[in-house]
């Protein structure tokens, strides 16, 4: 009998290598392909009161300034990632295990039809507008002669005979024997804390080059993000500033940094310089804001991140925004106090209180409410 015998037919070998090699090609791209998150981490902390190449950082002429030893820091977020293309992967991925981080969905910060292009110029529009708003607000603080037509952009209160484009030249209430010249917002404002809401005021204007004396009834003061109303009443019209005259220049070495958080300190540096003595004595503040032209401090994006940069640069004392003070719940670097501050004068009164060693009528971000749901 004969046998044969069969084995099957040989087969070509897989090399374990070779999906490893495919695996590896894939993650790399994913680590090196844009994504559709902002990743935010903290930015440098610079000392608006130092130098940079030799030059001020902020420096004011015109006027007599007085030297300090009060270091003064504007905090900053460094953004991976723009409008048009999010950061990449690896960035993404190294974000998720660093706490100082924050990740962003794109199209919660930028619109879709925004370009990156566009979003830079109108940063940089803002700095500039926050830097002549901390200079006039400062030197008004400072006792300097300052000047401003607040021009009437809109009418929300029906018993306020303005119109658009009215220029408010003069206030006066029922007790006043002669009408407040407005020179500024900040005066304007400081003259309506006194006046309750349902006074008929006499109110001077220019409109078209005539000067004409019409009636407004005040309106009640809106609710604060946590619901607390500040004493006194509003006109009910939207204000545009414009022809702003100072009696200083204040200049600035700013580069590569937008936005306006940096009104804030940038307001308290220059009201130091104006004014005598070291406004902090020696110590190293940081802080951050947006300021209007009445004083008032408003919300920033990105603390958390700028509390750790603060931090790094040896700062123990932070100045927030307190609509912001929500948002540092459980980022508080270790030893740093955070005051929470409302105006240009809480700012100017909280460093001025660190430098002569005395908090104890300081506000704490940790003493804060939420902010609250305002209904109309």
């Amino acid at each position: 009998m004969n046998t044969k015998s069969w084995s099957p037919a040989p087969q070509p070998v897989k090399s374990p290598a070779i999906p490893a090699l495919i695996f590896g090609i894939f993650l790399l791209a994913a680590l090196l392909m844009p994504t559709s998150f902002i990743v935010m981490r903290p930015g440098p902390a610079d000392d608006v009161s130092g130098e940079y190449q030799g030059e001020p950082i902020v420096e004011v002429t015109g006027q007599p300034t007085y030297p300090s030893d009060t270091r003064l820091l504007m905090t900053t977020v460094s953004a991976y990632g723009s409008a048009e293309s999010g950061a990449n992967g690896s960035t993404v991925m190294a974000a998720m295990f660093d706490s100082a981080a924050r990740i962003v969905p794109i199209r919660a910060l930028y619109a879709p039809d925004q370009s990156a292009e566009e979003i830079s110029a109108r940063d940089q529009q803002m700095m500039a507008s926050s830097q002549d708003t901390a200079a006039a607000v400062a030197m008004e603080r400072a006792g300097l002669d300052v000047t401003m037509n607040l021009v009437v952009a809109a009418n929300t209160n029906d018993q306020a005979k303005l119109v658009e484009g009215d220029v408010i030249r003069a206030v006066r209430s029922p007790q006043m024997d002669q009408p407040l010249e407005v020179k500024t917002f900040g005066q304007l404002t400081s003259f309506l804390t006194g006046v309750e809401a349902g006074t008929e005021l006499s109110v001077s204007i220019e409109r078209d080059g005539e000067q004409l004396t019409v009636p407004v009834v005040t309106v009640e003061r809106q609710p604060d993000f946590d619901g607390s109303v500040r004493p006194g009443s509003m006109m009910g019209v939207l204000i545009n500033v414009t022809d702003v005259t100072m009696p200083a220049q204040a200049n600035y070495i700013i580069d590569g940094i937008g936005g306006p958080s940096a009104g804030n300190i940038f307001s308290v540096e220059i009201y130091d310089q104006l004014t005598e003595g070291s406004l902090g004595g020696d110590h190293v503040i940081a802080g951050t804001g947006a300021l209007s032209w009445d004083g008032t401090i408003m919300p920033i994006g990105g603390i958390a991140q700028k509390l750790v940069g603060a931090r790094d640069a040896g700062a123990e004392n932070f100045l927030a925004p307190a609509s912001n003070c929500y948002e540092t719940t459980g980022h508080i670097p270790a030893g740093m106090n955070v005051w929470a501050v409302r105006t240009i004068d809480d700012s100017i009164h909280a460093v001025e209180a660190i430098g002569k060693g005395d908090t104890s009528d300081l506000t704490p971000c940790s003493a804060v409410p939420e902010p609250v749901e305002i209904t109309q």
